[in-house]
């Protein structure tokens, strides 16, 4: 049996998030590695170390599309907060010390 580099992820966004069709929230990246005995060491860890490398890159292009789904839902919530002037600020400070 040839050893497999496997990342899994499920990630749990919030339930009003509208999610593209093809999000998925549970995903599995799998990638199949030569035999260390067929190929030699030096070989074996070369190719897993591209295989790493591959795997750490679909990751991050998966995970970007998520964060960029639900950065745009918070964003809109910050956005409806009302901030405080800085006058405001000050009145409180000044009712703070009286």
């Amino acid at each position: 049996m040839a050893p497999i580099l496997s990342v899994a992820y499920k990630l749990n966004p919030p339930p009003e998030t509208p999610l593209p069709a093809d999000l998925q929230s549970n995903h599995n990246l799998q990638t199949t590695l030569p035999d260390p005995a067929s190929v030699g060491q030096k070989s074996y860890y070369e190719e897993l170390r591209k295989a790493v490398l591959q795997t750490k890159s679909e990751l991050g292009e998966s995970l970007t599309v998520w964060r960029d789904v639900v950065g745009k839902r918070e964003d809109n919530k910050e956005a409806e907060v009302p901030k405080k002037s800085e006058d405001d600020e000050e009145d409180e400070e000044e009712d703070a010390e009286a």
